[in-house]
């Protein structure tokens, strides 16, 4: 039997780009007996488990890029377990074996986690998309020092540019449907 299993592209998963979906595929690999141990930076392209024995966990998954040590010691004194951090989300668990339990207080408190989601995705949107632009309008207008090389370089960029844009473009569609149902 594998002892280990890594899994590529986790976060991109189908409906995983979802905060709660995300949770949610965590605790069902948990419940299956794969428990992941830390989280890092590159954790969304691959993210390693370990077999281990079947458990309920909760995950939670919060965007804060820059914690400091009030944040990590308030969910710790609340019984949470920091896994790591994923670009600007913070992961943590809590092992439960009846009622699930439940890192945001209010509707409120998950309403702002889910808006900063948004904004951080946003965000990305506008820079790859700006970006795609300025690699398409350079490429197009071929400028007298750039050899053929160069522009067709700056179409593939610029051309990759645009499908990442366009892929987060559906994330923020795909994050309101999701955030209009709650």
């Amino acid at each position: 039997m594998m002892k280990t299993r890594s899994v590529y592209f986790s976060a991109f998963r189908k409906g995983n780009i979802i905060p709660a979906n995300f949770e949610t595929w965590l605790e069902d690999m948990a419940l299956q007996g794969w428990k992941v141990e830390k989280i890092s930076q590159w954790s969304s392209l691959k993210m390693d488990f370990i077999r281990s024995t079947p458990k309920k966990y909760r995950f939670v998954y919060d965007v804060n890029s820059f914690p400091n040590e009030e944040y990590k010691s308030l969910y710790e004194q609340f019984g949470w377990e920091y896994v790591g951090q994923m670009a600007s989300a913070n992961i943590w668990r809590q092992e439960y074996s009846n009622k699930r339990p439940e890192s945001f207080s209010d509707m409120e408190s998950m309403e702002k986690r889910n808006k900063r989601v948004l904004m951080a995705v946003k965000l990305n949107f506008v820079l790859f998309l700006v970006a795609a632009i300025a690699f398409l309008i350079t490429a197009s207008i071929k400028p007298s020092s750039m050899t053929y090389s160069d522009i067709v370089q700056f179409f593939i960029a610029g051309g990759l540019m645009l499908i990442i844009a366009v892929y987060l473009g559906s994330v923020i569609y795909q994050i309101r449907k999701a955030y209009t149902k709650q």
